[in-house]
Order: structure tokens, then C-alpha cells, then sequence
């Protein structure tokens, strides 16, 4: 009788350790850690990249290259890529352009690699916008549609403002315009869920310097602010401010 009760409590205590590591296995399973790339399988996803990217054979920069997606092309997504394989594409003084390499389908059924911070879901834009609709205005119309009408501005000789507007938009953001005796002002005020501060660093500044040959890109360790210009215009740049809910960019043009 002694020996049975021995056997059943044997038999109990390996019953619960197995249950025990089958847990323990479950857990680590779950607890792996999650895409978080801002799209899904099948969605198409846009290059913002003015140089293009390249594909590569593999996730990684090392890769072999097998071809080249331009400005503006369309990709398929085919897979997420892991959450802790992370890739810098830039630095900029503290700041850093990280993405992932996800593997894509091109128009020709061609399958590959390539680095998805250069990556948007919306296209590039060719069109030229109508004569009374500021280039960031033209921009942000893209993205998500104006909310009401246009707030004038009233001049202000103190401050110097000859006219401007504001334009509200369907998804929170705004634009404003501003124009001086000196120049003109212009901003765009991004909800961060419609862009992030990478991601609208890496569009605007594609969009708004198309034509630029040699782009210049400071971060100012005080304000955290990023300034871009093109070296043969020193009277045209951006920045871009990110303030946690939104992201500022500011559009700065002088006589």
C-alpha cells in the first residue's frame, strides 16, 4: 500500500513539473517581442528616398544588392520585419533614423529588401498645387482633408505681419502662413499618429528640396531642433521639432 501512495505521488510531481515547464515555455513564446513597423502584410508602401533604395538579398545593409526601388515607387510588404533587429540609416548629432529591412514585392514580382525608414504609405507628389495653395499647405492636402474655412489673419504692423491664414485639417493638424515685410513664414503642425517626427523629416524634406543637389542637415543640441537647407539657397530651410503629441515643422523663406 506504502508503495503505491510512493508511486501516485511520484506520478504527481512529474505531472506538475512538465505543466510547469510547458508554462514556462508558453510564456517565453508570448513574451517575444512584437513588430512594430507602421504597416501590415499586403499594404503598399511608397519610397520618400530622392535617391532611391537599394534591395538587397537579405535583411541587412551587408547584403547583397539585387536591384534598386526609385522615388516614388510602389512596394508591396510580404512580411513583418523583427522588432529587435533595428538598422540607423542617419545620425544626426543625437538623433537617429532607425528602421527596419523588410522584405517587399516590386511591380515586376521581384522579391527583396529594403529599408523601411525611407518607407511612407502615402505617395510621393508630383502634382504642382493651385496659385492660391502654399507648397506645406499642397503637402498636408495629401494627407488628410482642410476642416472648415481658412482664419485670416489680421495685420499686425508691430509685429511686422503684412496677411496670413490658418488652415485647419479633418485629422488635428493645421497650417499657418505668415507673411512679413522680410519674408514669409510657414508651418505645419503634425499629430504625431499622422506622421512621426521620422517620418515626416524624411517626406517633407524629400518633397519640399526635390531639386536640391546638396542638402545640409544640422540638429541644434539646445532646441533639439533639426535644420535642413539647401547650400545654394541660404535664405530657404525647414525645421523640424518634435513636441511629443505633435510634430512643428516650420517653412522659412527671406528676401
Amino acid at each position: 500500500m506504502k508503495k503505491l501512495l510512493l508511486f501516485a505521488l511520484l506520478a504527481t510531481l512529474a505531472l506538475s513539473c512538465r505543466n510547469k515547464k510547458n508554462q514556462e515555455q508558453e510564456s517565453t513564446v508570448q513574451e517575444a517581442p512584437k513588430s512594430t513597423a507602421p504597416y501590415q502584410v499586403g499594404q503598399t508602401m511608397y519610397v520618400h528616398a530622392l535617391l532611391g533604395l537599394s534591395l538587397r538579398k537579405g535583411p541587412d545593409a551587408k547584403a547583397e544588392k539585387v536591384g534598386a526601388a526609385q522615388y516614388g515607387e510602389a512596394l508591396e510588404i510580404l512580411a513583418l520585419p523583427e522588432a529587435d533587429q533595428t538598422y540607423i540609416a542617419e545620425t544626426i548629432d543625437e538623433f537617429q533614423l532607425k528602421g527596419h529591412w523588410v522584405k517587399i514585392k516590386n511591380a515586376d514580382q521581384k522579391e527583396a529588401y529594403v529599408f523601411d525608414g525611407y518607407l511612407a504609405k502615402f505617395p510621393t507628389i508630383e502634382e504642382e498645387p493651385e496659385e492660391d495653395i502654399a507648397l506645406p499647405e499642397w503637402f498636408y492636402m495629401n494627407l488628410s482633408k482642410p476642416k472648415g474655412e481658412r482664419e485670416v489673419t489680421a495685420p499686425n504692423e508691430k509685429e511686422g505681419i503684412l496677411e496670413g491664414y490658418k488652415q485647419a485639417f479633418a485629422d488635428g493638424g493645421e497650417f499657418e502662413l505668415i507673411l512679413y515685410n522680410g519674408g514669409v513664414t510657414q508651418f505645419l503642425r503634425i499629430p504625431s499618429n499622422t506622421l512621426s517626427f521620422s517620418q515626416a523629416l524624411v517626406t517633407l524634406r524629400s518633397f519640399y528640396f526635390s531639386t536640391a543637389k546638396n542638402l545640409k542637415i544640422v540638429r541644434n543640441a539646445k532646441t533639439k531642433k533639426i535644420k535642413v537647407n539647401d547650400t545654394a539657397n541660404p535664405y530657404e530651410w525647414l525645421e523640424f521639432e518634435d513636441k511629443g503629441d505633435k510634430v512643428i515643422v516650420g517653412f522659412y523663406s527671406t528676401d
